[in-house]
């Protein structure tokens, strides 16, 4: 293990990428802990309650502590996601979108623009809105001054970050932006473990939710990579064409279908939309006292929690995958599905089995969903909250791509090597 964990910095072009992605990674924590000026820090708890399930806890998550901390990157790149999420979905429904996906990198690189453009909006709106309840609740009668330069602070905060994940992917290792916020996640590891040591060191939790937790961890990660790697392949059969002299086609191809088609897609849907309740019950005193039945962890909460992630799991793959489309493509390669005739048939086939990996994808999801709130409510513990969940599968499936590159360089470098040493192909030089 540890010579394959070597071999990765003998490598130059690999190890230039490591070693950009850590100073990133060093920068990114180090700005986390950089308040905005004119903060008062002890007052902070008043805005944020750590462990409510609400909109703050929520994008807390995804910044690694620095909203709690109303750091510099308070915000993360929470607006950028925001954003990027809109025009996938506008571009299955904006003709002049769908255009531009269609030409290519030019036409990427201008959605991309936009992409950017809208970032720096939705960061403006998020930062405002930021500042106002911290402004109310901790700055004492701060002026317009303050105002102005805690969202212009938010703001370059965002669009830093946005610049750095993209250094990231570009000289570095894995997606920038995914990498930031498993970082962000993983961050908050070691607390929680810690937490969970002091438990069961001081009697307050039984030694046996350690052994099921180390347990459970393993067999979820196991389990999340099995279901993220897991494809159902349809076979495409492709007829023979005789141009000219040459004869084309004759060959089997695949058709792969994701078991979990959107990711973590779905349950970051349901997630936010959940804590819109729990925080509008917080903040109005007159809905306070109801605040149990919509509360994270409530029957209520893991039900709608379920049910909104069996939507956002369909609705998700009809906008990003489109069965019509697809048989539409096959069909003008020449290709065909033995046993099924092409055109809408070839589609009515592709939604059926679709419908129904959806399906297994949906119930692993809400599973791994609602597994945490369950194990939590059983020991006591709030780290059981680390199996599981929107966290964990995020972390699993960024540390998945980030193999799979690091695994793409090597193969590179090893035929790199074949090709410098003058033997290719069984040729000597």
């Amino acid at each position: 293990m540890w010579e394959k964990f070597s071999s990765l910095f003998k490598v130059p072009e690999l190890r230039k990428r490591i070693l950009f992605t850590l100073g990133a990674i060093i920068v990114f924590r180090l700005g986390v802990h950089i308040t905005v000026p004119g903060v008062d820090k002890s007052l902070l708890q008043q805005v944020f309650n750590p462990g409510s399930g609400g909109l703050f806890d929520f994008m807390n998550m995804f910044t690694g502590g620095a909203l709690q901390q109303f750091s510099l990157f308070a915000l993360g790149v929470t607006p950028y996601i925001n954003a990027s999420i809109i025009f996938s979905l506008l571009t299955s429904v904006v003709p002049k979108l769908k255009e531009l996906q269609q030409q290519g990198r030019e036409g990427q690189r201008k959605i991309t623009t936009y992409t950017r453009w809208a970032t720096v909006g939705l960061a403006i709106l998020q930062g405002a809105f930021m500042t106002t309840l911290i402004r109310s609740a901790t700055t004492q009668g701060a002026g317009i001054l303050f105002y102005v330069t805690t969202v212009i602070a938010l703001t370059t905060g965002t669009m830093f970050l946005m610049w750095l994940g993209e250094r990231i992917t570009e000289n570095g290792i894995g997606n920038g932006i995914s990498m930031l916020i498993m970082i962000g996640i993983l961050s908050r590891f070691p607390s929680s473990l810690n937490s969970m040591w002091s438990s069961i060191s001081t009697g307050s939790a039984s030694p046996i939710w350690g052994i099921v937790f180390i347990v459970l961890l393993v067999v979820v990660i196991a389990a999340m990579t099995m279901v993220q790697q897991g494809q159902r392949k349809v076979q495409i059969q492709y007829a023979k064409r005789t141009m000219g002299r040459r004869i084309y086609g004759g060959h089997t191809s695949h058709l792969p279908l994701r078991v979990n088609q959107g990711g973590v897609i779905p349950i970051i849907f349901a997630s936010a939309l959940l804590s819109l309740p729990v925080t509008l019950f917080e903040a109005i005193p007159s809905l306070k006292q109801y605040l149990y039945l919509i509360a994270s962890g409530s029957p209520l909460y893991m039900g709608l929690y379920v049910v909104l992630i069996f939507f956002f799991t369909y609705f998700y793959s009809s906008i990003v995958f489109d069965p019509v489309d697809m048989a539409k493509n096959i069909r003008e390669a020449g290709g065909f599905i033995p046993g099924v005739r092409p055109g809408d048939p070839t589609a009515e086939y592709i939604t059926a089995i679709m419908s129904r990996i959806l399906l297994v994808g949906a119930v692993f999801l809400s599973a791994i969903a609602i597994l945490p709130y369950i194990l939590s409510a059983a020991s006591g513990l709030s780290t059981m909250f680390l199996i599981g969940g929107t966290s964990l599968l995020i972390v699993v499936g960024v540390g998945i791509d980030t193999i799979m590159q690091v695994e793409a360089h090597l193969v590179m470098r090893h035929y790199e090597s074949l090709t410098k040493s003058g033997r290719l192909l069984g040729r000597r030089g």
